[in-house]
């Protein structure tokens, strides 16, 4: 049984000593880092317990990018909502994190374990998977989730007929030498969710996070999270725009309300 009053982490520890005040973050000093390293490598040391090369560290800096903003997005809105209404920054972030879920923002850990388990499948069937198996675990995936819901996650987007930011991250990673294996399970995901549908619908923020997160080597859990970090940049600068324009109560118009209920005789 685990000791409920004491923590056991190889995470980080503080150093309070005659000889030296430090914060140990994974074998380095947090003083090093600060020094020495972009806060992408830090963030990734903190994760996987090492330092990236070169082209891990360019990848989680590019996803990070394509993820600080997408215009004024619900969570944006909700953002704007809370500094109309003056309640402090930190609420802001709070209510916008709460949206969300299995619609946006919130599908990449979900799509990550698929992708995973679909390697792991065909890997157990055939060893190391080839370019046949990564099309046929492609085509099982679609074909499963379209069973189980109707909707493949991880791809379309309303915003956009085809979203740049996932093709983008794609060439960064191709360039970095860190698109993998889940990349190529995704980009063939999509050719036979195409076929599936009769039409083109392009893989979306989520799904290249989800790949990416698996192929850099993070752990499980962390696609969606690094949409939802990356967008509280976002949040924070809706919050301060709306702030500055000294909105006040922001809410629906009566207009745009069409009431539905009864009315009293």
């Amino acid at each position: 049984m685990n000791d409920m009053h004491h923590f056991t982490t190889a995470i980080s520890k503080i150093v309070s000593t005659p000889q030296e005040e430090e914060t140990i973050i994974r074998g380095h000093r947090l003083s090093d880092l600060i020094r020495e390293q972009p806060f992408v490598a830090s963030a990734f040391l903190l994760l996987t317990g090492r330092l990236p090369d070169a082209g891990e560290a360019r990848t989680l800096d590019a996803v990070l990018t394509a993820c600080v903003d997408h215009g004024v997005t619900p969570a944006a809105a909700i953002g704007r909502t809370f500094a109309s209404y003056g309640a402090p920054i930190a609420q802001a972030m709070v209510g916008a994190a709460l949206l969300y879920g299995d619609v946006a923002g919130g599908v990449g850990d979900p799509l990550a374990a698929m992708m995973k388990q679909a390697i792991a499948d065909a890997g157990a069937r055939n060893g190391a998977p080839g370019e046949h198996d990564v099309d046929a675990a492609a085509g099982n995936l679609v074909a499963a989730a379209l069973r189980a819901g109707g909707r493949m996650p991880g791809f379309g987007n309303p915003p956009h007929a085809r979203d740049p930011r996932p093709r983008v991250l794609l060439e960064v990673a191709r360039r970095a030498g860190t698109a993998g294996i889940h990349c190529e399970l995704l980009l063939a995901a999509e050719r036979h969710l195409a076929a599936a549908k009769g039409r083109d619908i392009p893989i979306n923020i989520d799904g290249i996070v989800a790949a990416l997160a698996l192929d850099l080597g993070l752990p499980d859990g962390c696609a969606a999270a690094l949409v939802m970090i990356a967008r509280k940049f976002s949040v924070l600068t809706h919050y301060l725009e709306e702030k500055g324009q000294n909105t006040k109560w922001r809410h629906v118009p009566q207009e745009c309300v069409h009431y539905t209920g009864p009315m009293p005789s």
